[in-house]
């Protein structure tokens, strides 16, 4: 895998919800590929995407597992 994007979250964020936008501060858009919940509150965490061949992975300060993602436009 190698680091695709290095940002923070534009605002707060509250975990993986499988309805949710998540929004870096570069303006870029990226949902879950898959839901999942699990719930952790904090304010414009640091955010990385990972790339993986044709897949996406978001990993979020504070959270103890990585998500596959997709960018929305």
């Amino acid at each position: 895998m190698k680091k695709y994007k290095d940002s923070c979250i534009e605002d707060d964020f509250e975990g993986w919800d499988g309805d949710t936008i998540y929004e870096l501060e570069d303006g870029s858009k990226w949902e879950l590929v898959s839901y999942t919940y699990s719930y952790s509150y904090s304010y414009r965490p640091r955010a990385i995407i990972w790339q993986d061949g044709s897949r996406y992975i978001l990993e979020v300060e504070g959270m103890s597992d990585r998500q596959e993602v997709r960018e929305i436009y």
